[in-house]
């Protein structure tokens, strides 16, 4: 991977027009990176935290539940043998079903739930690591992409990267809250994303058969562009509104 350097110009990586006055200086951007890179953020953000799996909206984790169904089957069986077998024959079958699912409901249903919360909340901290624009013009494109993918996943969507797939220019699927299949593309600019940028974004979104697409910028929305998008299933974020779900979610 080439090491990251700052470009100077809205040119350097396409934007549309000039640099906003809301972004940070460039100074301040590299300031931002060398903190980063000191606190181990950047390493974090290209690996998942060790023996942790963020679960997805709308999935159980079910190879902990399989092992745990099969757990409270299991003992509850013996249990009916010992006591059922001779005296009630006609308990055992069912006090093998009433015990292994009031133990699925005491047990499964409390861990289950601190399962979801402990990994929503360790997302959340690293998430909540890069929070101003001066620190998400310091990344690199791909560190912004796996830092937008954590910012949709914290939103309630599945999200996958679209290395996986064949992507077209577009850098992760989602699906989720209602969506069956949607678009995110990222830019990492300093500069105003134009028109074009969103007439090929609707183009591959008709292409891909997707319900709706997300155009996410560190920098800033031409007005051409919001007026192409508008009345679209796009939507158009700029640098100010990451920012601001940015705070939303630390």
């Amino acid at each position: 991977m080439t090491r990251y350097q700052l470009p100077l110009f809205a040119a350097d990586q396409g934007g549309a027009g000039g640099e906003p006055d809301w972004l940070p200086l460039p100074d301040a951007v590299r300031r931002a990176r060398a903190q980063l890179e000191r606190r181990g953020v950047l390493a974090a953000l290209r690996e998942p935290p060790a023996g942790l799996r963020m679960v997805p909206a709308g999935e159980p984790p079910w190879p902990w539940l399989l092992a745990a169904a099969a757990w409270v089957i299991v003992w509850p069986a013996v249990i009916a043998v010992q006591f059922g077998g001779d005296v009630f024959p006609w308990l055992s079958p069912w006090l093998v079903l009433l015990l292994a699912l009031l133990h699925m409901l005491l047990l499964v249903g409390p861990v289950y739930v601190a399962v979801r919360d402990a990994s929503r909340s360790a997302l959340q901290r690293r998430f909540g690591q890069i929070s101003t624009l001066a620190q998400m013009l310091a990344l690199e494109p791909d560190e912004f992409e796996a830092w937008v993918g954590m910012l949709f996943t914290l939103e309630g969507y599945d999200v996958q990267n679209t290395q996986q797939v064949a992507d077209h220019g577009i850098d992760l699927a989602v699906r989720g809250n209602g969506l069956r299949y949607g678009l995110v593309q990222c830019k990492r600019y300093r500069g105003a994303v134009g028109e074009p940028a969103v007439r090929d974004l609707y183009g591959t979104l008709v292409h891909e058969g997707a319900e709706h697409a997300w155009l996410v910028t560190t920098g800033a929305i031409s007005r051409q562009a919001r007026e192409w998008a508008a009345g679209k299933p796009i939507e158009l974020w700029d640098g100010q509104q990451l920012a601001a779900l940015a705070k939303k979610h630390r």
